[in-house]
């Protein structure tokens, strides 16, 4: 039939252990698409005041800057790393680690803005204010009184 052990032997051959540099990547990749999902929702809110007769409402959505950000700051860190692999200082796994926390504190900062900019909204329109400066991925729809009925 044929030489059974050429059959076999690639299936018998060990596989190379992966660096711990290379788990480390891959699990940075799944922690940054878990954090852009988790940024989706912490920038998705809307409130509607109203003010001397005005009715003033602001929708935010998910902002393309902060996932760009949260990417950028992933792929930057990570050609660091490889550009530090086997130094003494700040070696490729101490800048993986700061990697991860600046993309966590990416998506932490996009939670914290919500209330903040809810409440800043809330105090310009209470104080007469009904156009305040927002961010880009907050559209404002301002509807006025209706006097005929």
């Amino acid at each position: 039939m044929g030489d059974e052990r050429q059959l076999t032997e690639p299936v018998l051959r060990p596989r190379p252990e992966l660096s711990q540099f290379t788990k480390d990547a891959r699990w940075l990749i799944v922690i940054v698409a878990l954090c852009i999902l988790f940024q989706q929702p912490g920038s998705t809110w809307g409130a509607t005041f109203f003010h001397a007769g005005q009715e003033i409402d602001f929708r935010s959505s998910p902002s393309l800057g902060t996932t760009l950000l949260t990417v950028a700051v992933a792929v930057g860190g990570f050609l660091v790393a490889v550009a530090r692999r086997g130094a003494s200082r700040f070696d490729e796994h101490t800048v993986m680690g700061l990697t991860l926390a600046g993309v966590l504190g990416v998506t932490v900062a996009v939670w914290l803005l919500m209330p903040v900019q809810m409440a800043w909204l809330q105090w310009s329109v209470e104080h007469g204010q009904p156009h305040p400066f927002v961010l880009g991925n907050v559209v404002e729809t301002t509807r006025y009184a209706d006097y005929l009925g």
